[in-house]
């Protein structure tokens, strides 16, 4: 009896002290990570899309940066589902899902969502310093004009993705994607992506 009541006790405090949550899924906005739509446009650009993320004064790196470390820093956990791992940030009004893929990515920065608030109940709460931005690329809030004028490419349906990709110093390719998601002819949601692959 008194093994069974240490090991209660034990598992107790993994689950309170790891920053890494039981599976559950992105819900919100979030949730368009999951939904592979082969009706998307996919557009070749030449300009860069790897974003600059600054939480609570650090800088994160797209594939080298872990969900857990930021997660420490917005007192949160990682949550996990099959495909996954994720957690959500709601600043400022708007809501931040940071992924990473569990095939590529396996706790590194992967993708990250950006929508208008709507906070679902899995994204907490962050008032610290959180910014997302790509260097000349607008993102949130931007009109179907201004996409257009940045990318020289007109969107013609509400989902449209913008991918560059090249070589890196150890002759992999990498792929930096941006998915724009408009609602009357104004971006409502984002979703950045990296991945690096041989």
């Amino acid at each position: 009896m008194r093994f069974y009541s240490i090991m209660k006790h034990l598992l107790l405090a993994i689950l309170v002290t790891s920053p890494v949550a039981i599976a559950t899924q992105m819900e919100g906005f979030g949730s368009h990570y999951y939904h592979e739509d082969s009706s998307v446009t996919d557009v070749e650009t030449r300009k860069g899309l790897v974003p600059d993320v600054i939480v609570g004064g650090k800088r994160f790196s797209m594939e080298f940066s872990r969900l857990e470390d930021i997660a420490k820093i917005a007192n949160t956990m990682v949550n996990q589902d099959d495909l996954a791992s994720w957690l959500c940030l709601s600043a400022r009004g708007q809501d931040y899902w940071f992924i990473s893929d569990n095939e590529m990515g396996k706790g590194d920065l992967t993708s990250i969502a950006i929508s208008k608030a709507e906070q679902p109940k899995t994204c907490v709460t962050y008032s610290g310093n959180l910014s997302v931005s790509i260097k000349g690329i607008p993102l949130l809030n931007a009109s179907l004009e201004k996409i257009s004028s940045t990318f020289s490419d007109k969107p013609d349906r509400g989902v449209i993705q913008y991918c560059t990709d090249k070589k890196t110093d150890s002759n992999y390719t990498q792929m930096n994607c941006l998915k724009y998601y408009l609602k009357d002819k104004t971006v409502s949601g984002v979703i950045i992506s990296q991945i690096t692959s041989n």
